[in-house]
């Protein structure tokens, strides 16, 4: 194998190259029309191609794009195969197949004067849109299958290599279509696998598309294009390209040296769980070029743990008069980010008096979104901070004159207000946080230093008052048995010289010594039996007892000093308590285990007080710094992107929002800079990247925004829904081979163990590669604590994919007292009867089954809301299906029974729930008991979203015949776990 970043670069970039939309829909895109002949010549008709380019000129300078020159050239789309719409008596004789149905499509590069080019550098190739490849979920029109197109593609890597030419291409391109559809391409009909239609007819035209699938991915290929050129250090992408995994180290202990490390908290409610606290550790000791991969199944605080993460590189800079932390949050889709910013803005207040507000002016969240331009319109739809890389909107509406005055002056009031002092500038107020700050840190390692001087004395999770009482309780019991012993000797004294002298005197005479033995056997009391014998003379008692007193009087000596000891850690604890209270962090109130001073006990205080108090002293502190005006730009500043400028921009804008969130897809253009009149990107300049859901992110995607920073923390889920691949296997072998990354097919099996493949893979299993931490015998750390789900509930994903890892903290529905519905069952079905299920297209319904649903519903919803007396109710049912049909059909049906409350019903396919949750969730089947129940089985991880979006309640409504009994199977599994619970009437 190469082992090479670059040869990793050029691979990855072909990848996202080679990606094509997986359908064209004819309603949407603007098309044009030739023929047959034309595209086998590789040429178009000079009317259609004069037509074409100025179609797009024109919709440029429309949209504002300046057209100095006409393009040379343009990607174009062919589509060569379209299934012909048939009409009878003025209705389509198939209604499930959409008029101009493309079923092939075919890559090219249109030149101005008509001629057609493969497109070569792209490796860009023809396809046959998946939905009409068997094997299918939802069976549409079926003309192949996708074996055999990976079967053709694996065969041909050496062909596929040569192509240089038109003709080679449209060679290679018919032999695809034959192989697959077993068709001649020049005929107009094509086999249909369906057997009640042998065959399709076919439009006779080719049409002509402007070729967009390049488009989303536009800057992500412009920083590939720049790394493969540029050569300077990229620890962290480096690291991410690695063909290798890497070597394991052992995972670090919880102690006091990692505690001092963990400064900051964003929330005060709760403490941080094990498996978190154990992730933010290893996060803290990371190094540049390192990425620490977290595997976090739902429920397990994955939003909680970035907060914390954030939080705590942003106090540790302010701690240090530092700048900023630059911490950039990505993933693929705008759902995964816009959660991220949801979270961000939605930090519970815990009662600390002014201390949890904002006190600038029109700010509300740590995070800001950077959008897209087409998702812009969604920032303002739903009022978030979004800006962009020349400082718009959000930026644009704070960091101007009239709201940095009002900021000042608010600060001001607001930090009068906290210190109980008279500020009379802001300068002022930023000295005097910061030595809060200072002070609070303090505070918090000369507690963690008397907890670790308390754990010296083995208190054994005892308070250490308890502990003193204790030991003052031994001492007093130590002295009563050395003032017993000694009266013992004084008693002993009387008895012996009790004795007649001439019997001591001739003691060494038998007769004599029976006699002293006599009296000596009489005067042992019980207590004396297990250490003074009838034998032992005078003298030995003495000894036994000077012993006795000894010992006693130097386990009476170390109980006092260890009770002096800890009394003195008791007062050291005591008076950083008080000092906590003073400057208004408070700590113990009503706590009984108010001198618990294990290592666990106090970092969950410190989580909840000091180290909270700390992110909120850093938050005011950098509000100071930004209204004082660091970093700001001048009025000729504002706008521009070069590179001075942008650092100050976005330095300027983390001192009031530490998260800068992003796709994946906008992140390279915002940090593209421009210099010495070229444009160029800010390598290594992001401080962290933090990747979300990275399970449902394609490698080739992601991974040239790691060139941009330092550190990365990937967290996500293989076992939740996975990316969509658009690129096929044999493709991405092709693709491996001819950048030298592999040099032949059977090494690919390489890149699955590392990850780094674009077909079958994700950046949660390449960071989990790249990762040196192991947990559980796989790589990279693991949340375990799971608190969304009743136990009952999570114990089926438990059972179904995480292999019992998860630990349930929430606690039994069934048992717990403040459950709102007691009468139903966590894990329960409603029995619907139905033999088989409906298609429509390439979907499947059963809308008896949704009216079941529906009006269950509708019988029993008010009930659900008063049960949980629920304000929100947007938060309390949801329904979730395999099919979009059969979304359909509920809307509907939801719709005509629960005309009041259906907005509030979110109905979806399992896709759509994704990082979402509700109360109760319930599942429609769809399928019969005659149709098996492919869906749910085909996939473990889609089940275990479905399941796991359930708080309180996961009910099957539908024919449970078609769940298997195998509880190996995810049907078969949840068949078991449902048994037995029916909801009845």
């Amino acid at each position: 194998m190469v082992n090479t970043t670059d040869m990793m670069t050029k691979y990855f970039r072909s990848a996202v190259a080679a990606q094509a939309n997986i359908g064209i829909d004819f309603k949407i895109d603007d098309f044009y029309q030739t023929n047959m002949e034309s595209l086998i010549e590789g040429e178009i008709d000079s009317p259609i191609c004069a037509t074409i380019f100025q179609d797009i000129n024109k919709k440029e300078e429309a949209n504002g794009k300046k057209v100095p020159n006409e393009k040379s050239h343009l990607n174009i789309i062919l589509c060569a195969k379209t299934i012909k719409t048939i009409f009878e008596a003025n209705e389509k004789a198939k209604d499930e197949i959409e008029e101009l149905t493309g079923i092939y499509f075919i890559p090219a590069i249109l030149n101005h004067d008509g001629k057609l080019s493969c497109n070569v550098s792209d490796k860009k190739l023809p396809w046959f849109p998946r939905e009409y490849l068997e094997p299918m979920i939802e069976p549409k029109l079926a003309i192949g299958k996708a074996e055999s197109v990976d079967s053709f593609m694996s065969n041909h890597v050496a062909e596929i290599s040569k192509i240089n030419s038109w003709k080679s291409y449209i060679v290679f391109t018919k032999k695809l279509y034959e192989f697959v559809a077993e068709s001649a391409f020049e005929n107009n009909e094509v086999r249909s696998l369906d057997t009640q239609e042998s065959n399709l007819e076919l439009d006779k035209n080719v049409y002509i598309f402007i070729d967009k699938s390049i488009n989303s991915t536009y800057h992500i290929m412009k920083l590939y294009n720049h790394i493969s050129n540029n050569h300077s250090e990229k620890k962290l992408y480096e690291k991410f390209m690695l063909t290798k995994l890497e070597e394991t180290v052992p995972l670090i202990n919880d102690d006091i040296e990692a505690m001092k490390l963990h400064v900051g908290q964003m929330g005060g409610e709760y403490p941080l769980s094990c498996s978190q606290r154990e992730a933010i550790n290893h996060f803290n000791i990371m190094e540049e070029g390192e990425i620490l991969a977290i595997n976090g199944p739902p429920g397990t605080g994955k939003t909680t743990l970035l907060q914390s993460i954030v939080a705590d590189m942003f106090v540790k800079r302010a701690i240090n008069k530092d700048k900023p932390p630059i911490i950039v949050a990505t993933s693929t889709n705008n759902q995964a980010v816009t959660n991220i910013i949801d979270s961000f803005g939605k930090i519970d207040n815990t009662g600390m008096f002014n201390l949890e507000n904002r006190w600038i002016t029109n700010v509300d969240s740590f995070a800001t979104y950077f959008p897209s331009v087409s998702q812009a319109k969604k920032g303002i739809n739903n009022n978030y901070q979004f800006t962009n890389q020349k400082g718009e909107y959000f930026v644009e509406n704070v960091d101007n004159e009239g709201n940095l005055t009002n900021s000042k002056v608010n600060l001001i009031k607001e930090c009068s207000e906290y210190f109980d002092s008279d500020f009379n500038d802001v300068y002022a107020c930023q000295n005097r946080l910061h030595e809060e700050l200072v002070t609070l840190d303090n505070c918090k390692k000369s507690l963690l230093y008397i907890v670790q001087e308390a754990d010296r004395f083995q208190l054994n999770g005892q308070p250490i008052d308890k502990y003193i009482i204790q030991l003052e309780e031994k001492t007093e019991a130590l002295r009563a048995e050395i003032s017993s012993y000694r009266q013992r000797v004084d008693e002993w004294k009387k008895c012996y010289y009790k004795i007649p002298f001439i019997y001591r005197i001739l003691k060494f005479i038998r007769m004599f010594s029976k006699k002293i033995e006599l009296e000596f056997r009489l005067h042992i009391n019980e207590q004396e039996q297990d250490y003074i014998t009838e034998n032992m003379d005078f003298e030995q008692i003495l000894e036994r007892y000077s012993q006795l007193i000894t010992a006693k009087l130097k386990k009476l000596s170390l109980t006092k000093e260890k009770r002096d000891r800890l009394i003195s850690v008791k007062d050291k604890y005591d008076r950083e308590i008080e000092t906590l209270n003073r400057h208004k962090v408070i700590v113990h109130a009503n706590d009984v285990n108010k001198y618990k001073l294990d290592l666990n006990t106090i970092n969950h205080l410190l989580d909840t007080s000091i180290r909270y108090t700390e992110f909120w002293l850093a938050v005011h502190y950098f509000e100071c710094r930004w209204v004082n005006g660091e970093y700001a730009l001048t009025e000729k500043q504002k706008g521009k992107n070069y590179e001075n400028v942008l650092q100050q921009f976005y330095t300027r804008l983390s001192m009031i929002t530490p998260c800068l969130v992003m796709t994946f897809f906008v992140l390279p253009s915002q940090f593209q800079a421009y210099g010495d009149q070229k444009s160029f990107y800010m390598y290594n300049f992001i401080d962290l990247l933090i990747v979300d859901e990275a399970g449902q992110v394609s490698p080739e995607i992601a991974a040239c925004s790691f060139s941009l920073a330092k550190k990365a923390v990937v967290v996500g889920d293989i076992n939740q829904i996975e990316p969509v691949w658009s690129v096929n296997r044999a493709l991405d072998k092709a693709l491996a081979i001819s950048n030298r990354v592999i040099q032949k097919e059977s090494e690919f099996e390489l890149l699955d163990v590392t990850g780094l493949n674009s077909s079958s893979s994700s950046v949660m299993q390449v960071a989990a590669s790249s990762c040196k931490y192991e947990k559980y015998g796989e790589k990279g750390l693991f949340l375990s604590e799971h608190r969304r789900c009743y136990d009952e509930i999570i114990a089926y994903c438990n059972q179904l994919v995480y292999k019992g890892r998860l630990e349930p903290k929430r606690g039994s529905g069934r048992q717990d007292e403040k459950a709102a519905i007691k009468a139903l069952p966590q894990m329960g079905f409603r029995q619907i009867d139905s033999k088989q299920s409906s298609k429509k297209g390439s979907s499947r319904y059963n809308r008896e089954e949704a009216k079941e649903i529906a009006i269950w519903l509708m019988e029993n919803f008010e009930a659900l809301k008063t049960a949980y007396n629920e304000n929100d109710l947007k938060n309390l049912v949801g329904i979730i299906t395999p099919f979009k049909a059969q979304v359909h059909c509920l809307q509907a049906e939801v719709k005509n029974h629960l005309a009041k409350h259906a907005k509030h019903i979110e109905i979806g396919t399992v896709h759509t729930f994704q990082g979402g949750e509700k109360k109760i969730i319930i599942m429609s089947t769809v399928y019969g008991e005659l149709d098996g129940c492919f869906f749910i089985d085909n996939n473990k991880s889609l089940m275990n979203v479905a399941v796991s979006r359930a708080k309180d309640h996961f009910w099957i409504f539908g024919d449970t015949e078609c769940l298997k009994d195998n509880k190996s199977s995810a049907s078969g599994l949840l068949k078991y776990y449902i048994k037995g619970n029916e909801l009845k009437d």
